[in-house]
């Protein structure tokens, strides 16, 4: 291979990969979420950084969100409506050991979290509903109502 290929190769390559990078940031920057250390006997190494990723449906009437956040206890899922912005926080507490051959594995993850996802209407929590199962917090938030016009009779002195 002379050089220019070489060179050319390299450079679609590298615009692939920025190009890969940006869609993956864009799409999973608001899912990227710090986990803040909950136990002073945490190992060090323990990852502080996870994915909860979400998905914001719009209907006539609701919003319906579903947040992937596997290993949580629901006793320990906080959701707040605020306006237009839905606050989910909480406590993630996992512990798994097990044994293969000669080695035994120790997964953990402690720490809280809160992950704040931007709706495009007002919504309100009367009515509302959540459901955690199997690792998916479902919220069906239904959407305020816009304020109607009224007719205002007008009235002699």
């Amino acid at each position: 291979m002379d050089t220019d290929r070489i060179r050319e190769d390299f450079g679609n390559t590298w615009k692939r990969l920025a190009e890969g990078w940006r869609a993956l940031s864009a799409r999973a920057s608001q899912a990227l979420t710090y986990f803040s250390p909950t136990r002073s006997d945490e190992p060090a190494d323990t990852a502080r950084w996870g994915l909860l990723a979400a998905d914001v449906e719009e209907r006539d009437d609701a919003f319906v969100v579903e947040l992937e956040a596997p290993g949580l206890v629901k006793e320990e899922i906080d959701v707040t409506v605020d306006g237009q912005r839905l606050l989910i926080t909480g406590t993630k507490r996992y512990e798994s050991e097990r044994k293969e051959g000669s080695m035994r594995i120790t997964e953990r993850a402690f720490g809280s979290f809160q992950r704040v996802i931007p709706l495009p209407a007002k919504v309100t929590a009367q009515n509302a509903e959540a459901v955690y199962k199997r690792g998916v917090l479902r919220l069906t938030l239904p959407k305020t109502a816009p304020p109607s016009a009224r007719k205002i009779s007008v009235s002699s002195g």
